[in-house]
């Protein structure tokens, strides 16, 4: 089955699971996707899947590479651990 871009933005971060984990199931299905995706256009497409608290912290962010847009990801994470925000 040949996935679309709706399917995509229709994914949503399991209320248990780390967010990488989730970034890595949103790029596995991100791969399936024809035409395929840029990274620009990934990184666009994700932020507006996070959930309301990561949302509001990634919105603003422009990572260079998909890679640094997860890493930020679970920074943000930790610090919640952590009490931070």
């Amino acid at each position: 089955m040949v996935l679309d871009r709706m399917q995509l933005q229709n994914m949503c971060k399991k209320e248990h699971e780390s967010f990488k984990g989730y970034a890595q199931r949103w790029r596995d299905m991100a791969a399936q996707v024809v035409p395929p995706m840029m990274e620009k256009e990934m990184i666009t497409m994700i932020v507006d899947t996070l959930p309301v608290f990561y949302y509001e912290k990634m919105v603003d962010y422009t990572p260079s590479s998909f890679a640094d847009f997860v890493f930020a990801g679970e920074r943000i994470e930790v610090s919640m651990k952590r009490g931070k925000f």
